[in-house]
């Protein structure tokens, strides 16, 4: 097979490939920071990461060679260019040709310095910080310290989140709900509402579900307040919910990092807890009381 092999190596295939690893520097930079600019999916993100670690040699590969070293189809690497903004992959390579031939006049992040995981995931975790201040944060708070029961919506990636919410949640609420099943969701906030349910909590983490937002509009339609965590204020919902709290999504892996969401959830919940310590405390030591209980059962 001529071009890339599984191992980036490049065989004798079109131009002369350039070795100076300046060069390949700026193409990684430049690649970086245009994928920061999109949403690409998680099939599209290995191959981004797969072309990181075959600079400068990808930038002569054809489509066939990138799809075969990095394990996708070839349409996925044609989508990909489109996702990053270019008509089409040639445009895309002509892109990346040019940076490693030292052509910075296509390159749109030049002198960005070369980003890592933790230090993107560290800026969305500072990013909340203008979230826990807000306005937004306060009104979400007096939506749902007054709910009982309160419950938590999370379908499909949020579906962990909601759970994790809610595992502590029980811990110092006395009535919580996680509504993680699409096929029951209209009756469970029925459900809900029955019960004496006025707000409700939603994850709804990219690609937003339909479920979800249907389930946010049947709150509001049945008088509930609607409070949403999500991964950016612009989501195309957010006309329709009462409180939007944001925690922005990292991208730099093949799957989103919800570092932010996670954090953000713990912060929500302290500050519920504090809004009635007496009963905080009367159902934290009952729990601890199980605790007591589960250890000595696996002794």
């Amino acid at each position: 097979m001529s071009g890339i092999t599984k191992q980036g190596c490049y065989r004798n295939r079109g131009p002369t490939v350039l070795s100076d690893q300046s060069s390949a520097d700026r193409a990684h930079d430049w690649l970086v920071n245009l994928a920061h600019q999109h949403r690409v999916s998680p099939t599209q993100r290995r191959v981004i990461q797969y072309m990181l670690t075959s600079l400068p040699d990808v930038a002569f590969a054809s489509t066939i060679d990138v799809a075969e070293a990095a394990g996708v189809s070839q349409p996925t690497v044609t989508r990909l260019a489109t996702a990053l903004g270019y008509p089409g992959y040639p445009e895309f390579r002509s892109a990346i040709r040019d940076i490693v031939r030292g052509k910075s006049a296509a390159l749109n992040g030049e002198g960005v310095e070369r980003p890592a995981i933790l230090e993107f995931e560290q800026q969305n975790i500072g990013a909340l910080e203008r979230t826990v201040v807000s306005e937004q944060m306060q009104r979400a708070v007096d939506l749902l310290a007054d709910t009982q029961p309160l419950g938590i919506i999370g379908l499909r990636v949020s579906a962990a989140l909601a759970e994790y919410l809610g595992y502590f949640a029980r811990r110092v609420l006395p009535d919580v709900h996680v509504l993680s099943d699409a096929a029951s969701m209209d009756d469970a906030i029925l459900q809900l509402h029955r019960n004496g349910a006025t707000a409700v909590l939603a994850f709804v983490m990219p690609r937003y579900p339909a479920a979800t937002v249907r389930a946010l509009a049947q709150a509001r339609s049945l008088g509930m307040a609607t409070v949403a965590i999500v991964d950016s204020p612009l989501v195309p919902f957010a006309n329709d919910v009462d409180a939007l709290l944001v925690a922005p999504v990292g991208t730099d892996l093949v799957f989103d990092s919800h570092a932010a969401a996670v954090v953000l959830s713990s912060s929500l919940l302290d500050t519920l807890a504090a809004r009635d310590p007496l009963r905080t405390q009367e159902l934290l030591e009952a729990h601890e009381g199980l605790v007591e209980r589960w250890a000595h059962t696996q002794q």
